[in-house]
This record gives structure tokens, sequence and C-alpha cells, in this order.
């Protein structure tokens, strides 16, 4: 199963350079998540591994700052904002700890974080957009 690769485009954007420099950034390791799951299977295994460990604590970092900034802005769903946040991060840290006993095919746990983030992003930090317009 090939999964296509993410193209950023300007729908994407939340117009706050930071934040859809990190977004970027998070995309870029999606991307790096689906061409490792092109390789053969032990440098696929160990190319996932590696990166979704990267991508869990690239989001972390950026979840962080996000979060800085919404706080800064009093931004009316912060909390929801963050409940997601601490979701995604769960359940990522669940599907590497699994993936690294069963040694499961990642091309699911990729389609789920492409397919967040593209959601996320879209819906839940499009929201925002005006809060931050401001600072």
């Amino acid at each position: 199963m090939s999964i296509p690769l993410v193209v950023w485009d300007d729908s994407l954007l939340v117009n706050f350079e930071i934040i859809d420099n990190q977004h970027k950034g998070l995309i870029d390791i999606i991307n790096d998540l689906i061409r490792g799951c092109d390789k053969g299977k032990v440098i696929k295994d160990i190319i996932f591994i590696k990166t979704l460990r990267k991508a869990v604590e690239y989001a972390q970092i950026h979840f962080s700052t996000e979060e800085k900034y919404l706080q800064q802005v009093n931004y009316p769903d912060f909390e929801a904002q963050k409940k997601e946040h601490n979701a995604f991060v769960s359940e990522v840290v669940k599907q590497l700890k699994s993936f690294e006993e069963n040694q499961n095919d990642p091309a699911a746990l990729v389609e789920f974080l492409k397919d967040w983030l593209l959601n996320h992003i879209a819906v839940m930090d499009k929201k925002y957009t005006p809060y931050l317009a401001g600072l």
C-alpha cells in the first residue's frame, strides 16, 4: 500500500509564522514516515521507530509553543485544544510502544498521523487564527 506524500498548501496556513513553520515541520516528519514505509522491512522498521520518536518529540514542542500563544491571547477553546493535543500524544506513544513490541505494519499508523494532523490544522487550528492576528 503506497501512501501519498502530504503536500503543503496555503489552505493549511494559520497565518502565524512560528506555528505555520512548525506545522510544515510536522508534515515533513509525516512524509519521512511515509517514505520509510516504502523501504525494505528491516530498514523500514528502524526508520519508522526513529522517525516516530522524532514525531512525538516535535509534536510536544509544537503543542507547547501553540498553547503558549493561545494562553497569551486568552483563546476561549484553549482547554479543548490542549485536550486534543494530549490525546494525540498519548495515542502516538501507545502506537509506538505497540509497534516496537509487535513489529506491526506501520501504514495504518502513518495514515492516522497524516489524517489527524491535516484535520486538526484544518478544523481546530483554523479556529484560533483570528485570535493570534494581534500578536
